[in-house]
Formats: C-alpha cells, structure tokens, sequence
C-alpha cells in the first residue's frame, strides 16, 4: 500500500500526502475467517484475510474471528464453569480474593479494594483473575491464580488452564495476521509475545436495572482495552457495546463460535492511531447473569513501543512517545484500583467527553 493512505487519527478523519482516508461507521461487526493464519494456509488467503482485518481495525479496532480452532463445546464449557465459580457462597470465593488487580484470584463488586474506591458508582461485575504463567513451564497451577480446590470445584483450573493455553496459541495467529495488515514480515511481533503470561479474566455480570443504568452505574463502563488487543468470548445473553466512528454505541451480539477481537491502547500506539483503540461498554439488562471471558495480549513488560514504520512518513510524524509496557499497564491497573472502575488513559478520557 502507498505511504499516503497512512493512519487516520482515532476518531477522526485525515488526508495523508494526497489521499484521504476515512474510517466508516459501522452499524455491525465483520467475522472474519482467520483460518489461512492458524494453518498456515496459502499466501494469497493470508494477504485476503489481513486486509479485511486491517479495514476493520481502521473502522472500529473490534471485530469477530472464525476459524479459530477452539469447538463450541469448549467456549461453552467455560461459561459454565464460570457460573458454577460465582455463584459460589461469597465466603467461599474470598478464601480466592486478590489482592491487587495485578494478583491473580477473585474480584468482588468494586475492585480489590472496594471500601476505598473514589468513585460514586462503581461497576457492578465480580471477577476471576488468572494467568497461564510464563516460560517452559506454563499452564501450571502454582501462582497462576487463587484456584478453588479439587474439592470445592473439580477440574475447574485443570479446564481453564488448558484452555488459556489454546488461547495463547491461537495469539500467535493473530499476531502474524496484525503484522501481515501492516505489512510487516507475519514475524514481527513474536519477539514481543513469547514467554509472557497474558492475563485473562472471568467476567461476570449480574442483572442491572434501568435505574442504576440511569445513574450512571454500568456493568463495564466505557473503557478501552490496555494492551495489544484482546481474545474476548461471550455468552448467548448479550450487552456489549463498541462506539463507532459517528459516535453511536452499536451491539456486539453473541456469534456463537467465534471470538470478538479488539484493538487495545499500545497497539493504537505502536500504529499512530491507524488502529483504533476502541471505546467500549457491557450493560446487562436481560434479566439474567452475564459471562465473558477475555484474554489479554499484552507484550513483554520491558518492550518498548514506538511508531512503526510502516505508520508515519513525512508528513504523519509518530503521535506518541516511546513507552515501555509495564509502565503504561501498571499506572492504568494502579487507577483502577483506586476507583473500582477502570483505568483511563488520558487518550481515552478526552474521547470520552466528545
């Protein structure tokens, strides 16, 4: 692609050299089949795939994934034994509790610290937070996460682990896709993805009524996502909103067997804002709990991010300065804690108010 298409801004558009560029508002998200990616299929479907996703991570960073390799009975698998977790007696699952946002284990209304959140409302989500550990040896059990015991839930972490697994592999795909779009060599980003734990999180939802909606109390309040971009699978109930480019929250509905996909903060960065960091909300208004899982990619926390190449030119100087990972993750995770809600970049906050 010529240098002159590069990088409409994030909520904007822009002419670059001679060319402009628009983002489209989308009423609904395309599925995208990454299958040539996750087995190694032709060139010519590899180059196909990557350029519908590049489109959809110009329009709104968010998009759904099929041909991933994960059955349906898995995904489903691991709704279920997210409920059978939180609806756990509550002095069960603080036997589990975190301590900070950063200690894998369980999350009760209100974050970490609950009692000393600055915020008025906060969201109405408990959590699980775990990781697949990092190196040789992951997917053990041993400081992944506060696990229920054998006893208390079987098979629960055994499951899980092994699923965080698949979907650590299935990042590898995805990121040889991201550099494909970006018409980087489809290695680019290992360097920054091997070894490293990627967080993931049980995310659940219990009903939100219109009042508390009315109050500005959110199941998820609009956020946009930390890392490099995110796994995300959800149960048939619904609720997720992604903002588009025309400023209208627009539904995600469950697919099911897919994944959705989304672009997060230091990936935007790492591409000048050509790929959009998305704003997003989760609202469960369906009269019955909600369950989504994501899995955060997110690179090692001594990478540094900086402009790539392929995303600036003469005229589209790098927006951002270089930043290392950790630093960037550790002051949104410390705001989250602090407020039960969470973390906001400074980015993020001036579109919020727009």
């Amino acid at each position: 692609m010529d240098s002159d298409q590069l990088n409409p801004g994030n909520g904007e558009n822009r002419t670059v050299g001679t060319k402009p560029v628009d983002r489209e508002a989308v009423k609904r998200l395309p599925v995208i089949d990454i299958s040539a990616f996750v087995e190694n299929g032709p060139e010519t479907a590899r180059a196909e795939t990557a350029m519908a996703l590049r489109e959809a991570c110009i329009n709104t960073g968010f998009f759904y994934i099929s041909g991933h390799g994960i059955s349906v009975g898995e995904l489903d698998r691991c709704v279920e034994l997210s409920h059978r977790f939180f609806e756990l007696p509550a002095d069960i699952k603080m036997a589990y509790c975190a301590k900070s946002m950063a200690e894998p284990g369980y999350i009760r209304v209100g974050g970490v610290n609950p009692e000393n959140a600055d915020a008025k409302t906060t969201d109405l989500k408990e959590r699980f937070s775990m990781d697949r550990g990092a190196g040789p040896a992951a997917g053990s059990a041993a400081g992944g996460a506060h696990w229920p015991s054998e006893t208390v839930l079987p098979r629960f972490s055994q499951f899980l682990l092994s699923h965080l697994n698949k979907r650590y592999e299935l990042t590898g795909a995805l990121c040889r896709a991201f550099a494909c779009s970006l018409f980087l060599p489809e290695n680019f980003f290992d360097r920054y993805f091997e070894n490293t734990a990627h967080a993931s999180l049980l995310n659940y939802y219990p009903l939100l009524d219109e009042a508390a909606l009315a109050n500005n109390q959110w199941s998820f309040a609009p956020h946009t996502d930390y890392g490099a971009f995110t796994i995300l699978s959800q149960d048939a109930t619904g609720g997720l909103q992604v903002r588009n480019f025309a400023g209208e929250w627009i539904e995600v509905p469950p697919i099911e067997g897919t994944f959705v996909i989304n672009i997060g903060d230091l990936m935007s960065r790492w591409t000048n804002d050509l790929y959009t960091s998305n704003l997003h909300r989760a609202r469960n208004v369906s009269g019955v709990a909600r369950v989504s899982i994501p899995f955060f990619v997110t690179p090692h926390p001594d990478a540094i991010i900086e402009c790539l190449e392929t995303c600036t030119n003469t005229d589209q100087p790098p927006r951002y300065p270089a930043v290392r990972c950790g630093d960037y993750i550790r002051q949104l995770v410390a705001r989250s804690n602090a407020t039960g809600k969470p973390g906001i970049s400074e980015r993020t906050s001036e579109r919020l108010d727009t």
